[in-house]
């Protein structure tokens, strides 16, 4: 569960000062209320955003060690093996970097990710998700997907491995295996039995439908549901710092005592 809850949030008045222009250069705008500190952000492609490995993953820095890494592979963000490898070294880096307090996953594009499909049922891809799951399930730093547009399959059970889930309403969520012919990994079908309920995957997988962000709030898919994309990193960043405020050593040995029996059958799937 996060820990705000949406409908326990106050309205939050905003100003813009010249700090806006410096922020909005770096690809996203930070916005400070007069009674609090809620920040914002709001996506935009720049083309002087940090590049990293094949321009499709970039890192934001949104101060006080809360560091974004952003799914680059417009339009869709459809993962391939390349982009679920590079995902998995940079997750490892961060949470192996003190300077790093909470890891943000966001994309700057309508999709948080769709558009993988049956071309990826390959040995490669698969060790590649594998790989990708069981880095970001065992990470020791906080995580938390800021799902800001619609995302199935392979996505899906990437943002289902972060401790903080926020999406936003007109986004889906779904398994559309039967209808694309894409195929789980293993280690994926190990994580979707552990972390969903079996009549929720049962829905979800042989159905194919797309689910609403309520009903996948409901479904425990994700935690809160923001308004509009303005709400969506008011919540995603002010969850964040509650998070960074907690003691490290506590939280990495709280995480690792929960998680500890589905990342041993995750890693055993994995061979």
């Amino acid at each position: 569960m996060g820990l705000f809850l949406a409908s326990q949030e106050p309205a939050v008045r905003v100003y813009t000062s010249s700090a806006v222009i410096t922020q909005l250069q770096r690809g996203f705008t930070y916005r400070k209320s007069l009674d609090q500190m809620a920040w914002t952000a709001l996506h935009e492609t720049q083309s002087g955003a940090q590049a990293m490995t094949q321009d499709w993953l970039n890192r934001r820095e949104h101060g006080a060690g809360i560091v974004e890494l952003q799914l680059g592979n417009g339009p869709s963000n459809a993962l391939s093996p390349g982009l679920l490898q590079d995902f998995a070294q940079q997750i490892a880096e961060l949470d192996a970097s003190e300077a790093v307090e909470v890891i943000l996953i966001g994309s700057p594009f309508k999709a948080f990710s769709v558009g993988t499909d049956s071309s990826q049922n390959s040995d490669a891809f698969k060790t590649a998700l594998d790989t990708a799951l069981i880095t970001l399930f065992s990470c020791q730093t906080p995580t938390i997907a800021v799902v800001n547009g619609d995302i199935h399959g392979p996505g899906l059970s990437l943002i289902l491995t972060c401790d903080d889930r926020i999406g936003v309403t007109k986004s889906g969520y779904s398994y559309d295996g039967v209808h694309s012919g894409l195929e789980m990994s293993a280690v994926e079908t190990v994580l979707v039995n552990q972390m969903l309920d079996q009549n929720v995957l049962r829905r979800l997988a042989l159905t194919g439908q797309t689910i609403g962000p309520v009903a996948a709030r409901n479904y425990g898919i994700i935690d809160i549901v923001a308004e509009d994309q303005e709400d969506l990193w008011m919540y995603a960043l002010r969850e964040a710092k509650a998070y960074a405020a907690l003691a490290p050593d506590r939280f990495s040995k709280t995480k690792t005592c929960i998680r500890a029996h589905t990342l041993n059958l995750m890693r055993s799937a994995a061979g």
